[in-house]
């Protein structure tokens, strides 16, 4: 059920492109010259349209061809996915056909140019194993595409070299992406896509919160009851980072930063680097507000949910020492802000 098909002077054309007058009426004059024919086997071609109104083509006669039938789903994704490459300014075109420097072929469901880059998207609505899929992702890096596989079912790698989601919903209720993190519509996924916004892990340059929370301990030392930090959250994408004040010993600069956003008079107690006999070695760390008593790390979860309160919240974009501070291991893939 491809979306398209080769004109008489071999142009494309794409049936979503029609408006319903211009399919009707080439519809009519296709029957009478038999002027359309399929790009996988340059037969003839016959003009359809589906119980849910997508417009389509398909062979007159099969004969040899080898193209599988798809699925209305797949014709409604590939549709999407098109429509989505053009609205972000890409030029686009369903079932192409390329080949490897090494002379393996391949069709991708949807091909998306801009200068000298590719993309194609590929819906994978029936079962494949991972080395299939490894094995036809390969082919297109050969080829100088970069590719995205739009799965039906979970189960499918995960790693840098092979972007990839889930798709969840139907044509009557909608598609929508599912990442291992995220959920959202396809719309929202394909445009995310095509503005490079979908990374694997935690990219530099992603716009991040960063929030400062505190909450109140007894003092060892004075009995006192003095305010601390209790921990950095920081937000990127879909992902928590949650750090306590001792893991931004190695990071003066990142401190410093978050130290300026907390407002006067917050009564928490200074913040510098103490030696602590107990671990025998300085961190950064809270101190007493009242006799500036080191706070041990071990001891600040005390403070978790005592008179809990943020002290501030600002938004930050991530450099090189952040996602360095952060320590994120592989995150998988997802959509991020820039």
């Amino acid at each position: 059920m491809p979306l398209r098909c080769v004109g008489p002077s071999g142009q494309s054309i794409q049936s979503f492109d029609l408006p319903e007058a211009e399919w009707l009426a080439l519809r009519l004059e296709n029957r009478r010259s038999r002027q359309l024919r399929m790009p996988c086997c340059d037969t003839s071609v016959v003009m359809k349209t589906s119980t849910r109104g997508l417009n389509f083509f398909s062979h007159k006669s099969r004969g040899p061809c080898q193209s599988a039938p798809e699925t209305e789903a797949h014709l409604a994704l590939k549709t999407l996915a098109a429509q989505a490459a053009r609205r972000s300014g890409w030029t686009c075109e369903t079932e192409v056909s390329g080949s490897s420097p090494s002379g393996e072929t391949w069709a991708a469901d949807v091909l998306a140019c801009k200068g000298q880059a590719k993309i194609a998207i590929e819906i994978q609505w029936s079962g494949q194993t991972n080395e299939e899929s490894r094995y036809r992702q390969e082919r297109y890096r050969q080829s100088g595409v970069r590719c995205l596989w739009l799965f039906r079912r979970r189960g499918f790698p995960v790693s840098e070299d092979f972007p990839a989601a889930c798709i969840g919903g139907d044509i009557a209720t909608g598609f929508e992406a599912h990442l291992d993190k995220q959920t959202m519509p396809l719309d929202e996924f394909l445009d995310a896509i095509l503005a490079r916004r979908l990374r694997y892990g935690i990219p530099v340059g992603a716009k991040a919160v960063v929030r400062i929370q505190s909450g109140v301990i007894d003092c060892w030392k004075c009995r006192g009851v003095t305010r601390i930090v209790t921990f950095i959250e920081v937000f990127v994408g879909p992902h928590r980072f949650q750090l306590c004040v001792s893991d931004l010993t190695d990071f003066p600069d990142l401190w410093a930063s978050c130290q300026d956003r907390i407002p006067k008079g917050s009564s928490i107690g200074v913040i510098k680097p103490r030696y602590s006999k107990t671990q025998e070695r300085s961190y950064l760390s809270n101190g007493c507000n009242d006799c500036d008593a080191l706070i041990g790390e071990h001891f600040e979860h005390r403070a978790w949910y005592d008179e809990a309160a943020t002290l501030a919240e600002f938004q930050i974009t991530i450099s090189e020492i952040w996602r360095e501070a952060i320590d994120p291991d592989e995150h998988g893939w997802a959509v991020f802000e820039f």
